[in-house]
């Protein structure tokens, strides 16, 4: 009786222990990265059930977060502040699918003069601070006295590919930019005028909302020159919600800048 009872326990323990590898070896099986094992996981409810949870983490989280901040300036929020926070939360200065905007102020562009603004909502930080959305006030010259300039250095040598200028709704079309000239130097133009090269002088066909326009010969730059020559109308002022001089990137290209075959006047 003995015998007997040992021998089945014996047979017991060695079925546990078939079992346990058998068990063992599927498992094992299961988490080799095979084609089949990847899209099992992917397609498990554990997974579909992260997904779900993960959506609605980013709805109710991030997505608000940005749209909310279209709203801040009604609280008093430093405009610039808004934009670098929208930056951070996008991780990246892609401005409206146009690209990387040199003359934003985020990406370091400076305005380091222009002849004629408004100041306070809408000073000359509007023209290149990064919000063009109808929340935001517009940028206004304090004036029609033509051809308004404003010269600017940009941080990335990059060449220019387009200009993008943004108009306002809540401003008069008579105000809009109708034609308008950019140039470039690898030289300050206040001290080196003598450097500037034209890279395009544009004409708006109608006022919309949104103008991009073309640079023909692309070339990089350290400063730029804005002229604006003239408006859709006879409003008081000029305006613009955002104009950005746009790159593919932010990396540099070292391309030679052409010389001007003789002085430009600004």
């Amino acid at each position: 009786m003995d015998a007997q009872r040992a021998r089945w326990h014996d047979e017991h323990e060695a079925e546990v222990l078939a079992h346990r590898e058998s068990r063992a070896a599927k498992i094992a099986a299961g988490r080799r990265p095979t084609p089949r094992n990847i899209w099992r996981g992917l397609t498990s409810s554990r997974m579909l059930t992260s997904f779900l949870v993960f959506g609605l983490l980013l709805s109710a989280g991030v997505i608000p977060a940005i749209l909310a901040l279209r709203t801040t300036q009604e609280e008093g929020i430093e405009p610039e502040l808004v934009r670098r926070i929208q930056v951070g939360l996008q991780q990246g200065s892609d401005l409206d699918g146009e690209g990387f905007d040199l003359l934003e102020l985020v990406n370091g562009g400076e305005l380091l003069s222009i002849t004629s603004t408004a100041e306070g909502d809408h000073g000359p930080n509007r023209l290149h601070d990064g919000l063009f959305d109808p929340q935001f006030t517009a940028w206004r010259s304090g004036g029609r006295d033509f051809p308004l300039t404003a010269i600017y250095q940009v941080r990335f040598r990059t060449p220019v590919r387009k200009v993008v200028i943004w108009n306002h709704p809540d401003e008069p079309e008579a105000s809009y930019i109708r034609e308008f000239e950019v140039l470039a130097s690898l030289e300050d133009p206040r001290t080196h005028p003598d450097a500037l090269v034209s890279i395009g002088r544009f004409t708006a066909a109608s006022p919309e909302s949104k103008l991009v326009f073309d640079v023909d010969t692309p070339v990089p730059i350290r400063y730029a020159v804005l002229r604006i020559i003239s408006t859709f109308g006879a409003a008081d002022y000029a305006s613009a919600a955002e104009i950005g001089l746009f790159s593919e990137s932010r990396d540099a290209e070292q391309a030679p800048i052409p010389k001007p075959p003789a002085p430009l006047n600004i």
